[in-house]
């Protein structure tokens, strides 16, 4: 898979857990995370360098995303599961 291709599906993925963190909470602008995701697909795969696993750590990429619209993009930018919009 080229990494074109794989910034495709990554994107893909960003704009289907930033439909479900929209849903759930019942409030935003979902088209703003859906033309954020290419951009945060590319990013988080090719350029910024992060540790999920430690957080703290100082050699971590800081970004601030100030397209504030397009904040339910930055749940699975960070590694967080979009929450379920099942329920029980």
């Amino acid at each position: 898979m080229s990494d074109f291709e794989q910034w495709q599906e990554l994107a893909r993925q960003f704009r289907v857990d930033s439909i479900r963190t929209s849903s759930t909470a019942a409030s935003g602008h979902p088209t703003s995370s859906l033309s954020a995701a290419d951009l945060m697909a590319v990013l988080m795969s090719k350029h910024l360098h992060y540790d999920f696993d430690e957080p703290e750590n100082p050699n971590n990429d800081h970004l601030i995303f100030s397209k504030g619209h397009a904040s339910p993009c930055s749940t699975p930018c960070t590694g967080r599961r979009a929450p379920s919009t099942t329920t029980s």
